[in-house]
């Protein structure tokens, strides 16, 4: 049995984030690491290019098999499903919206029928 803080290969592995721009899909991350930083500086995991996106704008992070986005004091804010957020459990399906960008979040469940 993995342990409680990690989540196993097949679950990392499912959950995703689909970038769009102007309706088009521009990227796709797996969420891979405990820890994804969203925002324009070179170090972030996810950089996006948006002057209304701060250096470090908000950070994806998971706890147990949970993931939650966490805004990082960004001046331009984060909203998810066109709230504003500071922090946010994430379902499937819901929108991170970041200056021009929007980052949908998708979770397969493993073992969910078709």
């Amino acid at each position: 049995m993995p342990t409680p803080t990690l989540r196993t290969l097949q679950e990392t592995q499912a959950a995703k984030l689909v970038v769009k721009k102007d309706g088009e899909q521009v990227a796709e991350y797996s969420l891979n690491k405990r820890r994804i930083t969203i925002g324009r500086k070179h170090d972030c995991d996810i950089r996006l290019d948006c002057k209304n996106a701060s250096r470090h704008h908000a950070q994806i992070f998971t706890v147990l098999r949970d993931d939650y986005v966490l805004d990082l004091d960004s001046m331009n804010g984060t909203f998810v499903n066109r709230k504003r957020i500071k922090k946010y459990s994430l379902e499937s399906g819901d929108v991170i919206t970041i200056g021009s960008y929007q980052l949908q979040y998708v979770r397969d469940i493993p073992g969910a029928a078709d």
